[in-house]
């Protein structure tokens, strides 16, 4: 078995990674001198979103306003942790600008990497960047041409980070953590069309060691030492593990949302359970499905979306499990179709039976597992909101109250973070 210890210092470049989190090209005062608020601006078409930024220090002390700071930037996304913590971020020039707020983003912490990590694309949740807790978080950096996957840990709330390194090439598909310890990260090849390459690790140490525990590169059905893979067929998808030994890979077969399901972390797969049925859902020209999302401490209830897609529109409905992702069940959510830019944009659930779906600017709430919906708000700053930023890039909520949503226009360079906290009946820009 393959295993790949921690790399320090694996060039010069890489080490400078070590540092504490240095945006390395935000134009703003020092904060450890900046006593008022003081402007600042970035290299883009639109000024981008305000935040207010504070030291770490700030935090502890629980000053007023010393070490405060504002800065303007441009977010891509981002991921609610809890009702008051919540990290987003965005790219200036390649480098990776990511912040965090544990006070409904009143104010926020610059835990960027350093900026000598560049980044050849906008990352992204659970392929690119996941956090267990406020505390412990990794990023991973593709290779980008190059021949290694760096993978950057922090333990202390993005303050430092570590480096480990892969020594491939691929690209990285997934990326999840059951617990601070142990995570699986996903690479994946296309060989032909319809089939890729599969290769799966797994950290038992936070990441400073990755072990090979699955690969299907040298895998034959017919002869092969390999001991029951992901097949070749079929693109992933996402990765979720209910414990640290069952966990599930989404796959799109041929079109359609499958799922092959591990027993032993990620050494074994087999095919299912079985779920999708074409004739609950008729007359679409192709679907689109994601990775299992479980709640709760024991993560045996989960929700899985599945969208109809017909043209430009999207019809989505859901799959729900009450023990672990063994079974599912199909509920016909009844909710009109998404189209033009955000026909991609999947109701958001924070338990098996509560959450929320945006369809133009009108957003829905159940409480019944999506059998009925109820209108929440339709209101003006949403409608004007959407003319100016018509791309809803992500909505997220993590409790009955506390929502975000991030809007963006493209054309523009410019987006826009809106929080809730009254369940979606009103919202203001963070």
């Amino acid at each position: 078995m393959k295993w790949y210890k921690q790399l320090a210092g694996i060039t010069l470049l890489f080490s400078v990674f070590l540092s504490a989190c240095s945006s390395g090209g935000e134009q703003t005062a020092e904060p450890q001198t900046a006593t008022a608020i003081q402007d600042s601006t970035e290299a883009t078409a639109d000024q981008g979103q305000t935040l207010t930024v504070v030291t770490p220090s700030t935090i502890r002390q629980s000053t007023k306003d010393s070490g405060k700071y504002q800065i303007q930037t441009k977010l891509t996304d981002f991921q609610l942790l809890s009702d008051t913590v919540g990290i987003a971020w965005g790219l200036t020039r390649n480098e990776l600008r990511l912040y965090m707020t544990e006070d409904n983003g009143k104010t926020w912490v610059n835990i960027s990497p350093s900026s000598n990590v560049q980044f050849p694309a906008n990352p992204r949740y659970g392929k690119d960047i996941y956090f267990t807790d406020p505390m412990n978080g990794w990023i991973v950096r593709d290779p980008a041409g190059m021949n290694e996957t760096i993978v950057l840990h922090t333990s202390d709330g993005g303050q430092s980070w570590d480096v480990a390194s892969i020594p491939q090439k691929e690209k990285v598909s997934a990326l999840t953590f059951i617990s601070p310890q142990r995570g699986w990260l996903m690479t994946t090849k296309d060989s032909t069309p319809g089939k890729e390459l599969k290769v799966l690790y797994r950290t038992d140490d936070g990441g400073a060691e990755w072990n090979v525990v699955m690969q299907n590169t040298e895998y034959n059905p017919q002869k092969s030492s390999v001991t029951s893979p992901i097949p070749h067929l079929g693109y992933t998808l996402g990765l979720s593990f209910v414990d640290s030994k069952t966990g599930y890979a989404a796959v799109q077969e041929l079109g359609d949302p499958k799922l092959y399901r591990t027993l032993d972390g990620g050494n074994k797969w087999s095919a299912g359970p079985e779920f999708f049925n074409k004739e609950k859902l008729k007359n679409c020209e192709s679907y689109v499905s994601d990775n299992p999302l479980f709640f709760g401490s024991d993560h045996q209830s989960g929700y899985m979306p599945i969208g109809c897609k017909v043209g430009d529109t999207t019809k989505y409905n859901g799959y729900f499990t009450k023990d672990g992702g063994t079974t599912w069940n199909f509920v016909n959510f009844g909710l009109g179709k998404s189209g033009g830019l955000n026909q991609s944009l999947r109701p958001s659930f924070i338990s098996a039976s509560e959450g929320w779906a945006l369809i133009d600017s009108v957003l829905y709430h159940t409480v019944d597992q999506g059998k009925t919906w109820s209108v929440v708000s339709d209101n003006q700053m949403i409608r004007e909101m959407l003319q100016e930023y018509p791309e809803v890039v992500k909505l997220q909520f993590t409790s009955s109250k506390v929502g975000w949503m991030l809007v963006q226009n493209t054309e523009k360079k410019s987006s826009r973070l809106l929080q809730t906290i009254d369940g979606g009946v009103t919202w203001k820009v963070l």
